[in-house]
């Protein structure tokens, strides 16, 4: 999979194409353990971590901004 230059325009069946053979740098090995960590024995885990990243930080919880600059 090449990637596209500024200004290189695909079709949607190039656009899907891409988009389902996913990103060229995940190997298998690294593809098992995704699975594993979000669908598989390490779910509740993986859950657990991303909770407490949320509780820790409120801009990926969706609280409001510390500075104030809501976007």
């Amino acid at each position: 999979m090449e990637p596209v230059t500024p200004g290189e325009e695909l079709s949607d069946g190039e656009r899907r194409e891409r988009r389902r053979a996913g990103d060229p740098r995940i190997t298998p090995e690294d593809r098992e353990l995704l699975l594993r960590m979000t669908t598989g024995d390490l779910m509740d885990e993986f859950q657990a971590a991303l909770d407490a990243d949320l509780a820790a930080d409120p801009l990926l919880g969706g609280g409001p901004d510390p500075d104030g600059d809501d976007l």
